[in-house]
């Protein structure tokens, strides 16, 4: 079962994640991308968090897809300065490792990923991956508008999630070394 926010007090998370989605031809956000963004910026609203960090580096077609997230989110009247930009990652792991950095350096570690929902488990696994305690809210809405594809889609997530356990393990021993501290190698 795919976890969402709780009916919450307003700010019951440090901030909001939005993944990124593909970009199309002129820098069009593609109906994915708009879908995650708006729902990011309807949560924000309603007091979920104060801040939004977008994540997503240059996908087939220019901008970054967190450069155009960016500019959705405060055209529909977030405050820049409450948008923060991940732009250099190219898949959803990449993206954990990399917010992860920006989250520690300001002491944030509730966290909202929004995605979709197909996505969702393999997004919270790779945050979970890096130490946080991430909850999901799914972007309203279908991924696809033909059943085939749809198909494609949950194929794809269920054939990436083993991949994603394989590359979390040296993620998950580098945070046990770092947690553990140094260790005495002296001996009697």
């Amino acid at each position: 079962m795919l976890q969402k926010h709780p009916e919450a007090s307003p700010v019951a998370y440090d901030v909001i994640v939005v993944l990124g989605a593909a970009i199309w031809p002129g820098g069009q956000p593609s109906p994915a991308l708009q879908r995650r963004i708006l729902h990011a910026v309807d949560l924000l609203q309603q007091g979920y968090a104060t801040y939004l960090l977008v994540t997503g580096g240059v996908g087939k077609y220019p901008p970054a897809e967190a450069e155009v997230m960016q500019r959705l989110a405060v055209a529909h009247g977030i405050p820049p300065q409450h948008v923060l930009c991940e732009d250099q990652a190219t898949s959803t792991f990449t993206s954990a490792v990399r917010c992860c950095d920006i989250l520690r350096q300001r002491g944030w570690s509730r966290v909202l990923i929004v995605t979709d929902r197909y996505h969702l488990p393999r997004a919270l696994f790779a945050f979970w991956s890096c130490g946080l305690r991430a909850m999901g809210s799914a972007a309203p809405g279908k991924p696809a508008r033909r059943l085939s594809r749809r198909w494609y889609y949950y194929l794809r997530e269920g054939l990436a999630l083993p991949w994603y356990l394989v590359r979390a393990v040296p993620v998950l021993l580098r945070r046990r070394r770092q947690t553990a501290g140094p260790q005495s190698t002296a001996r009697l």
